[in-house]
């Protein structure tokens, strides 16, 4: 189980953001090759509550997965496009970073992981050891809608402590952001046995009437999934996507961001020292500029396998 107690808070936490393959980013750089890359609208989501951020690799093995829970204090999932059945790719990476925070809860660490969501897919990927994906065809893109939250959803930790005035945002405006082709359904997760673990919190229904899990988080440990992209109300905004950008839909996107950065300062993992720890940061990487593509980032870190080996934590 996950700790429970009071910790002092960690007021320097650092957050591991999971890099993934370039498929759907290929086309910004036409004459370029990357193996990896992260939308700088995570790095800026989690920067503004308060976080640093640790590039995650794919494609490592399970000894740098361990060090990267080691030295953090809670990882990020991101959403994009990719798929989970490929050797070395996000999938794999992420049900090993995935299993190794578990034990770590299970030791009385706590330690949070949040999806956004292909992330939140990724969890229940992860949730089924790697071997099992349940996700269903999805249409809801460039949408953004109210949360239609669960009878109980103000007894789950995501929310219990929001303001008013954010419930009242999140249920009534059209203020989380939707761009997805696959989800997952009460109904997968019922049929997989996930539901005893899992609180469904909100869901939605995309363009032909599906309804879909929006907002999850695990009953027992600090994890955490949202099917919408809060990152894109503050930090992307071409303005052909539809992004909510009113001041309403920034404030839900820093609760979000404040809530998983606050959930990631009760662990005090860390480097051994500050020179180990600074060259880690993804301070090192200059993201590049994309907002003249006409596509949905305006700036985004793009790696190279040189990169991994440099930066491997040993």
């Amino acid at each position: 189980m996950a700790a429970s107690g009071l910790e002092a808070s960690n007021d320097r936490p650092i957050i591991g953001v999971l890099s993934q393959e370039t498929y759907i980013v290929r086309s910004y750089f036409p004459n370029e090759t990357y193996d990896s890359f992260i939308a700088a609208s995570y790095v800026k989501f989690l920067e503004a509550a308060g976080a640093r951020v640790l590039p995650v690799w794919i494609g490592q093995d399970e000894d740098y997965y361990r060090r990267v829970v080691n030295r953090t204090n809670g990882l990020l999932f991101p959403g994009g496009g990719t798929w989970f059945n490929e050797s070395g790719g996000y999938g794999e990476a992420a049900t090993r970073l995935y299993q190794v925070a578990l034990e770590y809860n299970d030791k009385g660490i706590y330690y949070p992981i949040w999806g956004t969501c292909l992330g939140m897919q990724a969890l229940m990927f992860a949730a089924l050891k790697g071997v099992k994906d349940i996700r269903v065809d999805c249409d809801l893109r460039n949408v953004a809608l109210p949360l239609e939250f669960a009878e109980d959803s103000d007894k789950s930790r995501l929310f219990s402590g929001a303001p008013v005035e954010i419930i009242e945002i999140l249920s009534e405006k059209n203020a989380t952001y939707n761009l997805h082709r696959y989800c997952l359904t009460r109904a997968v997760l019922d049929e997989n046995n996930l539901l005893d673990s899992w609180r469904i919190i909100s869901t939605n229904k995309d363009a032909n009437g599906l309804e879909f899990i929006s907002a999850i988080e695990h009953r027992s440990y600090p994890i955490y999934g949202v099917q919408f992209h809060p990152e894109k109300n503050q930090f992307e905004f071409n303005k052909g996507k539809g992004f909510p950008h009113s001041s309403d839909s920034i404030k839900v996107a820093q609760y979000f961001a404040n809530f998983f950065v606050n959930e990631t300062r009760r662990n005090h993992n860390g480097f051994s020292n500050d020179t180990a720890e600074a060259e880690a940061l993804i301070y090192q990487f200059c993201p590049r500029y994309t907002g003249l593509t006409n596509g949905y980032y305006e700036q985004l870190y793009v790696f190279v396998k040189e990169d991994f080996d440099k930066n491997s934590l040993i």
